[in-house]
């Protein structure tokens, strides 16, 4: 029977939605065909598969208050666990709702910790009712610790009510006996299998769409199809007003419809809704509860029954009939129950997806703005960002953002977009008045007319035609920083999902133009810094070397640099480093590794020392995700060595002038800042007249264009090519050798030294 079905109820629901409409299609023919004992059995199997659980009990009232085993499905149940099973279902009786348990064995409900012993890890029972009368339960049980979603429990409630119905169908052999004769009879029998019928496909029907509004207009059809009658309205209470209003409507003026509103309490539709009762009228025009603010003289009989969810009403169902002939009797108010219990479940699960889909939405526009604003630390960007995404998110036309200044708490104009006029002062001049009573209370403002406040109202706000504004305080650690005001040419009040995003927006938006504005302040202090730190004009001097240099930055503020150090007149240390990072935080690290190289340079004579001492220094001194790569050596020009050590940079580049051949300069180490108490390789080199030493980091080798690198040999050729001119005349040379190969689209900093010995 359920084959082809045994996955729907997954968690990709709704896609599997169909499967379950099929399995729960089947289930109905099925109980409307066997013998009641069999369709308890049929019923838990088909739970049993779409809940995925291995054990489905199904318990039906004995009439004495008594709780009967009549279906099951799994492993047979010890008379133990069944006593603890009748228990379990008695607490869901209780509760008037569904009995979720997650973990038996945690539970506080002794009847489930029963159960656990009997190897149920978690359950969940739902009661069978036929209006407002319970008879029985549906128990499912899962091995396992496990969750049920809410597609779980709808489904149990629906298979539930089918269940319910094939109970009430074997009682109807209680009304044969008040049928006097055989027509009666069938006509009896008729009525159970057309409503059965009816109720499975009223059941398909609204479960068929997640769609509120489409369900809405797909239920009142069917139900009024169902009991045949001339009109109807399907009432809901507003979640935000407390009244009821009509969502979905059949033979009623569509001004009426729209504008009809009502108190709790007031007319049938408000007494049904306040008490969750049901309310027949069988003669309209002499019920005098059927004076209403819309009465309608035309109509002759009418049923409203209310919309219950497990939290109370959430609605009434109205049908009516304007044919003398066709009268509502309880057997209708009965089968209108059942059908609005079905309806109540559908529309509080599609008002449940549509909360959740705002919701998600609302948070994919905050996450969208978060990741947009805090993509770039341009204030002026962040600026420009902000203001689109906020009138976008809020659905306003108009934002200017206004700036509070740090020193003198006054606003300053930031940015405006969205009006049609050019005037470059037309943005202040519109959002100034509300901007500072906003900076004034500290709290947002919600004016749903402007022209009613002389001071927000401007001859510019007319002529854009404007209606409402939001002021909104943009705060940084309670602090505001900046202020919003969004105008709309047609909006009058904000919905609560709209008002929730507020704080949220403002707390994003306050903190991106925080930082956004420091980081400002940061960079062009890291500028200073990042200028003092490259040698320019005032270089060492020691005879017989030359030295040149060369530097290119992709960003204003980065991470390579180099350095020369006399630490005598006979020996000059050189380095050539790259930090880790970029912008402002490189540009710390790297004042920070110049002055310790300088400081252990000038205290030590090896290379590996100074290499090792600076690297305890700053792995202290830096978090773990800094780290510096460095070549650090001496030049004597008294011994003719170069000694060297490497921290991890590209190998340097010795041209040797006796034989002309060149060579890397290789020495073993880590990065300076990964881990302390590291050890450093040395290594010692002649170094005589015409020799030249070239170092560099890895924004010469690693330039490269259409894949393409400028490599390591491309470096080599260039020194030696290039060796006998002077050395900032070699430096110049390497940089223009990698202009031309990438065509002067280099990707990272460039720093390049040359140390250059020549004869007296």
């Amino acid at each position: 029977m359920l084959k082809g079905v045994a996955h729907a109820g997954r968690d990709d629901f709704p896609e599997d939605r169909y499967a379950a409409i099929v399995a729960l299609s089947q289930l109905s023919d099925r109980l409307a065909s066997v013998e009641s004992k069999k369709a308890f059995n049929i019923a838990a199997e088909t739970a049993s598969i779409l809940l995925r659980v291995p054990r489905v009990a199904i318990f039906a009232k004995d009439g004495k208050e008594g709780l009967e085993l009549e279906g099951l499905y799994g492993e047979p149940i010890s008379d133990e666990a069944l006593s603890a099973a009748r228990n379990v279902v008695n607490e869901a009786f209780d509760l008037s709702s569904p009995l979720l348990i997650t973990n038996t064995a945690a539970a506080s409900s002794k009847p489930a910790k029963s159960l656990a012993n009997s190897g149920v890890a978690s359950l969940i029972c739902v009661p069978m009712r036929i209006g407002k009368q319970t008879v029985g339960a549906i128990l499912c049980m899962s091995d396992s610790v496990r969750s049920f979603s809410p597609q779980d429990i709808e489904l149990l409630h629906v298979i539930a009510s089918h269940v319910a119905l094939a109970v009430l169908r074997a009682k109807t052999s209680e009304n044969y006996e008040s049928a006097q004769t055989s027509e009666d009879l069938l006509a009896l029998a008729d009525r159970k299998i057309r409503e059965l019928s009816l109720l499975n496909q009223i059941s398909e029907a609204i479960n068929s769409t997640l769609d509120l509004d489409a369900l809405l207009d797909i239920a009142l059809e069917e139900c009024l199809a169902a009991v045949d009658a001339d009109g109807g309205s399907l009432m809901l209470i507003n979640e935000e007003t407390g009244r009821l209003e009509i969502v979905a409507s059949r033979g009623l003026p569509q001004q009426l419809a729209q504008n009809t509103s009502q108190e709790i309490g007031k007319s049938i539709a408000g007494w049904v809704a306040e008490h969750g009762e049901s309310v027949l009228v069988t003669d309209a025009r002499k019920d005098q509860r059927f004076l209403m603010p819309f009465y309608r003289d035309e109509i002759t009989s009418s049923a409203s029954v209310p919309l219950k969810s497990k939290n109370g009403p959430i609605g009434v169902l109205n049908v009516n009939t304007t044919r003398p002939e066709r009268i509502f009797d309880e057997r209708d108010l009965q089968f209108l129950q059942t059908i609005a219990n079905q309806m109540a479940t559908a529309i509080e699960n599609a008002r449940l997806y549509g909360r959740v889909q705002r919701r998600t939405q609302q948070l994919s526009g905050l996450l969208r703005i978060s990741r947009t604003v805090t993509s770039t630390l341009s204030l002026d960007e962040c600026l420009k960002l902000l203001s689109d995404e906020m009138c976008t998110l809020l659905e306003f036309d108009v934002c200017v953002i206004f700036l509070v200044d740090d020193v003198t708490n006054r606003l300053r104009h930031g940015i405006g977009r969205g009006l049609k006029t050019r005037d470059k002062f037309a943005y202040y001049d519109l959002g100034n008045a509300l901007a500072l009573r906003v900076l004034k209370t500290g709290r947002r403002i919600h004016l749903q007319n402007i022209n009613s406040s002389r001071l927000i109202a401007t001859e510019i706000s007319r002529a854009e035609s404007l209606t409402s504004a939001i002021g909104l305080p943009l705060k940084s650690n309670d602090k505001i920083v900046a202020v919003a005001t969004l105008f709309a040419r047609d909006k009058g009040d904000l919905p609560q999902n709209k008002r929730a995003l507020l704080n949220s927006l403002s707390e994003i938006a306050g903190v991106a133009i925080h930082n956004a504005h420091v980081y400002q302040q940061k960079y062009r202090i890291a500028r200073l810094v990042q200028k003092k730190l490259i040698p320019t004009t005032t270089l060492p001097h020691i005879p017989t070397l030359e030295i040149g240099h060369k530097f290119f930055s992709v960003r204003e503020v980065g991470g390579d640099y180099y350095d020369f150090i006399a630490l005598d007149d006979q020996r000059l240390a050189v380095v050539v480093a790259d930090v880790s990072g970029s912008d402002v935080e490189a540009a710390e690290h790297t004042a920070m590794a110049k002055y310790v190289l300088r400081a252990y340079a000038r205290e030590l004579a090896r290379p590996c020392e100074v290499l090792s001492k600076a690297n305890n220094l700053i792995c202290e001194m830096t978090g773990d995700e800094t780290f510096i790569s460095a070549f650090y050596a001496v030049v004597d020009v008294q011994s003719e060595v170069i000694s060297y050590a490497n921290a991890g940079c590209e190998p340097a580049v010795l041209y040797s002038a006796s034989d002309g051949t060149i060579r890397n300069l290789h020495a073993r180490g880590i990065l300076l800042g990964v881990t302390p108490d590291c050890s450093y390789e040395e290594q010692s080199v002649p170094f005589r007249g015409g020799d030249v030493l070239v170092a560099f980091t890895d924004g010469v080798t690693e330039a490269s264009i259409n894949r393409n690198w400028f490599g390591m040999d491309s470096a080599k050729r260039v020194v030696a090519e290039n060796a006998h001119l002077d050395a900032q005349s070699i430096a110049d040379k390497m940089f223009e050798a990698l202009m031309d190969f990438t065509g002067g689209k280099v990707s990272d900093d460039v720093a390049v030294i040359v140390v250059k010995r020549v004869t007296e």
